[in-house]
């Protein structure tokens, strides 16, 4: 295991408190300070959200609060080639035929 010496300066009462747990249990300090730093390293690692969190924009600015409505009938089962029924929607069959030029 790859060491680096460092000194910290702790006060007088944490030492004390640092050398009694460290005699009860028959360790040095240095041990009980390098597993503290371990165990606090650790528990801030995890503590960080994935990079990937907010990188995207889906351009819809209600999407957070209308997300049920956006995600009704996702997943649900349509034969082959069969396009879910549009109600009312403005973006149906006869819309993407007005952009193809049809």
């Amino acid at each position: 295991m790859d060491r680096v010496k460092t000194t910290v300066y702790l006060r007088a009462t944490d030492y004390g408190k640092l050398k009694s747990i460290a005699d009860a249990e028959n360790r040095s300090a240095a041990e009980l300070v390098r597993e503290a730093v371990a165990e606090y390293a650790a528990r801030k690692a995890r503590a960080r959200l994935p990079r990937s969190i907010g990188m995207g924009d889906s351009g819809i600015p209600d999407l957070a609060e209308r997300y049920e409505e956006y995600l009704d009938g996702f997943g649900e089962d349509h034969p082959a080639g069969a396009a879910p029924e549009a109600d009312d929607d403005p973006q149906g069959p006869d819309a993407s035929a007005a952009h193809r030029g049809d």
